[in-house]
Parts: C-alpha cells; sequence; structure tokens
C-alpha cells in the first residue's frame, strides 16, 4: 500500500513539471507588457522601462522561469503585480467560492444522476429509459452558460424566487449562502447528472446480468433489495471513479458559470489577471489547479483500489 503509494505520487512530478512549463510559456509569450498594464497609456518608455527592472521581467525567460520555479518548490508562488498580495492568499480568497460552487453542483447531480441511472437500467428499452436518457443527452449537448441563462430567466426574472447574481458568503448564513449558489449548481450540476446518469445506467445493465443477482431473484427477494443491495452496491465501483473524475472538471467547467452570475471565484480571479497580466498570480493559479486535479485523481485511485478486491495496492 505504503509503496503504491509512493510510487504514485512520484509519477505526479513530472505531470506538474509539464504543467509548469506549459503554463509559463504560454503566459510569457501572450502579448501585453505588465509594466504598461500597471502605470497606463501616458507612462513614458523611462517609467515602464524601470518598472520592468523591478519587476524582473527584463531577465532572460530561462532565468525568469528556473526562480520561480525554484520558490514554487519551496511554496513561495510569488506576489501580485497588481495588488501587491501573495499568489497563496489570493488564491484562496477565490478559491472558497468556487469550492462550494462546485461541491454544491456535485452534490445535485449525484442525487439527480444515480437514481435516474438505475430506474433507467430497470426499465430498459421502455418510454422511461428513452426519456431519461434523452434528458442526459440534452444535458451533455446544453452548454453551461446557456443553461445558467435560461434559468436567470425563468426562476430571477420570471418568478422573481431567486437573486439574479451574486455571492453570499458562509458567514451570512447557510440559507442564504445557498440560496446565491442554487442557480449555479444547477447549472454545473444538470451537466455532472447527464453524465453520471448514463455511467450509472451502464453499470447496472452490466451487474443485472450477473448470476448472483438471478439468484437473488429466484429467492425471492424483494426487488429493492435485489436492487440496492445486489445491484446497485456492485456496481457503485465505476460510478464512484466517474463522481471523482467529474467533480475535478467541476473546477474549469465554474470559469465560465462564475462570471454568468458574477460569483468571486477562479473564474473571475483569472479572468481579471489576464486583463492585468498579472504573471504571477496566472502562473501559480493554473498551477495550483493543476495540483488540486492530480491529487484528486491519487485519492479515487486509492478508493478505487480499496472498495474493488480485484485491484492490488502492492503491486
Amino acid at each position: 500500500m505504503i509503496q503504491y503509494v509512493v510510487k504514485r505520487i512520484l509519477s505526479l512530478v513530472p505531470v506538474l513539471g509539464v504543467v509548469a512549463v506549459v503554463v509559463f510559456a504560454l503566459v510569457h509569450l501572450s502579448p501585453g507588457d505588465p509594466a504598461s498594464v500597471i502605470l497606463g497609456p501616458d507612462a513614458s518608455a523611462d517609467d515602464i522601462r524601470q518598472l520592468r527592472d523591478e519587476l524582473g521581467l527584463n531577465r532572460p525567460v530561462p532565468q525568469q522561469f528556473a526562480s520561480w520555479l525554484g520558490n514554487a518548490l519551496t511554496g513561495d508562488l510569488g506576489t501580485s503585480i497588481y495588488s501587491g498580495t501573495p499568489v497563496t492568499s489570493v488564491f484562496l480568497d477565490y478559491f472558497r467560492p468556487t469550492l462550494s460552487l462546485a461541491i454544491f453542483a456535485q452534490i445535485i447531480g449525484i442525487l439527480v444522476a444515480v437514481p435516474m441511472g438505475v430506474f433507467a437500467a430497470l426499465y430498459r428499452g421502455k418510454w422511461m429509459d428513452g426519456a431519461l436518457m434523452s434528458f442526459a443527452l440534452v444535458g451533455i449537448s446544453v452548454p453551461s452558460f446557456l443553461m445558467g441563462l435560461l434559468l436567470i430567466l425563468f426562476f430571477a426574472v420570471f418568478l422573481n424566487w431567486l437573486p439574479v447574481a451574486g455571492y453570499a458568503p458562509l458567514s451570512e448564513g447557510l440559507g442564504t449562502h445557498l440560496e446565491y449558489l442554487l442557480l449555479p449548481a444547477i447549472s454545473l450540476g444538470f451537466i455532472q447528472a447527464a453524465l453520471i446518469t448514463r455511467i450509472t445506467r451502464a453499470a447496472m445493465l452490466e451487474v443485472m446480468n450477473n448470476a448472483y443477482v438471478k439468484t437473488a431473484r429466484a429467492k425471492g427477494l424483494s426487488r429493492a433489495t435485489v436492487v440496492i443491495k445486489h445491484t446497485l452496491r456492485n456496481a457503485f465501483i465505476p460510478i464512484l471513479e466517474i463522481i471523482g473524475q467529474t467533480f475535478t472538471t467541476l473546477i474549469a467547467g465554474a470559469v465560465v458559470v462564475e462570471f454568468v452570475f458574477n460569483i468571486p471565484g477562479l473564474g473571475q480571479l483569472i479572468v481579471n489577471s489576464v486583463e492585468r497580466r498579472d504573471f504571477p498570480v496566472i502562473q501559480g493559479t493554473v498551477l495550483l489547479v493543476a495540483f488540486g486535479y492530480v491529487l484528486i485523481n491519487l485519492f479515487i485511485d486509492l478508493i478505487y483500489g480499496v472498495v474493488d478486491p480485484r485491484v492490488r495496492l502492492d503491486q
């Protein structure tokens, strides 16, 4: 077990290394000068050159990368050019709304998708199966920003049940916090529900054809017992895997939804940082998101190895 974990952690190092190189290269190859953005259009060439020297932007790019990577390995991702705040602090301030939105959206997706996938499998080939799979197809096809706009138009504008946009931190109360997150969470969770529904249906159908399920039916067990105890329980391994994988995609999907609902999350941070050419914030944010992504996938692999007896973690 320990040997497997160490091997998986070591395998993450080259992945993060590639991410660091790519994001640094893209940021520094993109047009725009942070010094010009900070000083404004009326700044003289001498002022811009002096600020570039202070920010270290006139050094050779390989030297800038080596300095940034060396600091990143010690946990120092630099300081925001725009605000002068450490990148880690800026990231944590904007990460909380994104994390709340992603968790809420995933809960909605699971609560909707798993029952839908189970019923679609139980009524395979019937009208309910077709209706639920059509719903899943629509969920995969409709972009999250379009779903968000439609929800705003119906629930916020026409019915006036929920706020149009904005964000309320958890300190203002759980009810207010969830009220502002409900529409964006549904926008994100709708897509996740569609994918989880399809995987749940496929996993259920595969397990339903096994001999032990047929034996349970032959023993006269109730349908609910057969479905929950013998079928869904054994089909939950691939469902758990897809739930973990889709959670990592919620962070990327939240960028657009946060912009639509004016939520001060990582999406807003990245957009603002790109507009300001705030290189340290862009690099640090992408690197931290990539680090979180690989950690979640590592956690999924460990859980998969624990719950599935066919997987040996000591190999």
